[in-house]
């Protein structure tokens, strides 16, 4: 429906390629405004969408977003953590070192934990919004050792996403 989404403010993390650029075309075409944030943006940059150069995996990353977001459109609607990401190292389990498994969790876990801190309390002031975390099978089927921490990562996304933790 072409305004099924009118006016409403999105952000969707990862939102430059695969299933994130589906989701930010998807309610942009139902009359939203979109925005995304990506380390770099996409090689077909759509003028629809708002793009905010940002890596979410450090607080300041996460804090530029916001700020951007807030300034722009004063808070948001519908935020869409998809953003999941991970370089596995070869050689199992073994090769992974504390820096890696932070960096890991920072990405996949605290991302969207920060995220959520910055947007729910509008949110919940407005007495409107939605929050969706997108997980992965890999927390319940691992492909292998090496994306162990990845793994472990969208596990305690689900975790978290599973509590009541929104609820005022």
């Amino acid at each position: 429906m072409k305004n099924e989404f009118d006016k409403k403010r999105v952000l969707v993390t990862g939102g430059t390629k695969g299933i994130g650029a589906a989701i930010a075309h998807r309610f942009a075409a139902s009359g939203a405004q979109v925005a995304t944030t990506a380390r770099a943006p996409s090689a077909s940059r759509d003028a629809d969408l708002m793009f905010v150069a940002a890596d979410l995996g450090t607080t300041a990353g996460v804090d530029a977003v916001v700020k951007e977001i807030e300034n722009k459109w004063g808070g948001l609607d519908i935020l869409i953590n998809n953003l999941g990401a991970t370089a596995t190292p070869p050689g199992g389990f073994e090769t992974l070192t504390d820096a890696f498994w932070q960096q890991v969790l920072d990405i996949n876990l605290m991302a969207p934990v920060r995220l959520d801190r910055a947007f729910i309390p509008g949110m919940l002031e407005r007495k409107h919004g939605v929050v969706i975390h997108i997980g992965s099978i890999a927390h319940i089927m691992p492909p292998s050792q090496s994306t162990l921490a990845y793994a472990s990562a969208k596990g305690a996304l689900r975790t978290y996403s599973n509590t009541n933790h929104c609820l005022a």
